[in-house]
């Protein structure tokens, strides 16, 4: 990423969401600073840092663009976004992890796109931390909930 974009991950921190819990894990996640099984085993916490899905070495990368169950379960919730809402996301890594500053999508869709994103983050690492499986289903409704939770906030 060049430093433009580095300045437009950081900055948009406080525009993503009210949330400060996604917040929080947004600032954690651009500083690298992310507790994954790695550093739970290196404390002695985890008895190994195998990714849960892959069984691979955890890592923050791993986490959240190398692993091949993630990579898949990002495929189907843009899939997902796209159905419903009639657009054609396609983005770079860069953009999944730090999210969209522009492109031929309305302002409110391009919100919604990064907030769904940096929730499924946090989804996946919280089911990863809880040795649960990432299940679409319950991200959904999940994440229905919380644009919900949002809007009102925002009222």
């Amino acid at each position: 990423m060049n430093e433009d974009s580095w300045k437009i991950a950081f900055t948009s921190i406080k525009n993503l969401c009210e949330e400060t819990k996604l917040k929080e894990f947004q600032f954690k996640l651009i500083h690298h600073i992310i507790v994954t099984k790695k550093e739970l085993c290196c404390f002695g916490i985890k008895p190994h840092d195998d990714c849960l899905y892959s069984g691979e070495k955890d890592s923050v990368d791993h986490s959240f663009k190398d692993c091949r169950f993630v990579i898949s379960f990002d495929t189907e919730v843009i899939k997902w976004l796209n159905a419903r809402n009639n657009s054609k996301f396609n983005p770079s890594i860069e953009e999944k992890l730090f999210g969209l500053d522009k492109g031929p999508h309305n302002k409110e869709l391009v919100k919604k796109f990064n907030y769904m994103m940096l929730f499924m983050r946090y989804y996946i690492y919280s089911c990863k931390l809880q040795d649960k499986p990432i299940i679409l289903r319950i991200f959904v409704n999940n994440l229905l909930l919380k644009y919900k939770i949002e809007k009102l906030l925002k009222t």
